[in-house]
């Protein structure tokens, strides 16, 4: 399988955990010391901090996401840099949507989420 093949499949497994509201099915898709940068607010630095993120949304009532990949680099064959658009849904409707970036890390022959930053392309709160 190829590194564009297998990102594509982890970022279905990501989709899943949306679906399914499932925290806990994230944790095996982020390195140790992943961070995760959102609009707003400082980053989310580990494992456990970005799980606390996110579980924020879920109770915010986010219970899906649309990602669409629109460029993927290999650097070699331990690194690559995903860029995308992204839709956030709650109860089947938009709540946010914009542009990601991601830096994949291979660790132990697994691609993993290791810089995720996403930035919304909705008018700022007033």
């Amino acid at each position: 399988m190829s590194g564009h093949d297998e990102i594509a499949k982890v970022n279905a497994e990501f989709s899943r955990a949306f679906d399914e509201t499932d925290i806990e099915l994230l944790r095996p898709l982020y390195t140790d010391d992943a961070w995760f940068m959102v609009p707003h607010a400082d980053p989310l630095k580990g494992k456990d901090a970005i799980l606390a993120g996110v579980q924020g949304l879920f109770d915010s009532g986010i219970n899906a996401i649309g990602l669409k990949t629109t460029g993927l680099d290999l650097i070699g064959d331990a690194a690559a840099i995903e860029t995308g658009e992204y839709t956030l849904k709650a109860g089947g409707h938009v709540a946010d949507k914009g542009k990601y970036m991601v830096f994949w890390k291979k660790t132990n022959g697994n691609w993993k989420l290791h810089r995720d930053i996403i930035n919304t392309s909705l008018p700022a709160p007033v």
